[in-house]
């Protein structure tokens, strides 16, 4: 395995830890810290600012802005580097995805669980989870 085979399964280690936290905090106290998801919000932006191409990915927060209800502040925190990341190897389709496929698994688990309210933070993570292959894939990366 060379050094970049290395650094993919760094990175990927990293984040299936930040995502099992994020899901923890959220299942557990329906919120998500701002110290998990201030940085990485932070730094999307910036890679925006790098790469304009990247702002496709706003359009995941965007949405979440626009709708308005039922979408804590750190959901629209999560859903700045969640989109950012779909932006970057899927486009503008692969980050209408991510949130699509978001939505689709927050109600999913509405309907199984007979609930009003879910956390949807768990929901958006484990949307990129499952699309980020089929993205890379799209891609090519």
């Amino acid at each position: 395995m060379g050094i970049g085979g290395f650094a993919a399964y760094a990175a990927g280690a990293v984040f299936l830890a930040w995502s099992a936290l994020l899901c923890v905090f959220d299942i557990r106290e329906r919120r998500l810290p701002d110290a998990l998801t201030g940085p990485p919000m932070v730094a999307a932006l910036a890679a925006c600012l790098w790469e304009p191409s990247l702002a496709w990915g706003l359009l995941w927060p965007g949405w979440y802005l626009l709708v308005g209800r039922g979408i804590g502040g750190g959901d629209i925190k999560l859903a700045v580097p969640l989109g950012v990341a779909c932006a970057a190897v899927g486009g503008p389709l692969g980050v209408v995805a991510g949130f699509g496929l978001s939505g689709l698994f927050t109600v999913g688990v509405a309907v199984v669980f007979r609930k009003r309210s879910v956390p949807h933070g768990p929901s958006m993570l484990c949307a990129l989870w499952v699309l980020f292959p089929f993205l890379c894939m799209y891609s090519g990366v």
